[in-house]
């Protein structure tokens, strides 16, 4: 999740979380990132493991350090959804866009 004030993306990262877990789906929020360098390298390291274990893996990060974490899953090939929280009701809006985008059938 990339967006607005750190604080509304990690709001609108634990309302998906929360939402997510109550259809017994397995999911973790990994908000310490922070987007510098080797840090945003190992979140993305710790992101692929978690999807390739079907742990649903939300990273609320600036946009900048979304580029790491987007190339590591592409290029495993694991499933990767960008959203951007904005506008007045952003992390409840935001959260229901992205459960709506991994509930959707491939």
């Amino acid at each position: 999740m990339t967006g607005r004030s750190l604080a509304d993306r990690r709001a609108a990262a634990y309302a998906m979380a929360e939402r997510l877990a109550a259809e017994g789906r397995r999911v973790q929020v990994l908000d310490r990132f922070d987007g510098s360098g080797a840090r945003s390298e190992r979140t993305g390291m710790t992101a692929a493991v978690l999807a390739r274990n079907g742990i649903v893996a939300i990273v609320p990060c600036a946009t900048e350090g979304a580029v790491t974490v987007r190339a590591r899953h592409e290029a495993s090939g694991i499933r990767y959804v960008e959203m951007s929280v904005t506008g007045k009701d952003a992390p409840q809006e935001s959260a229901a866009m992205l459960k709506k985008l991994f509930t959707a059938r491939r």
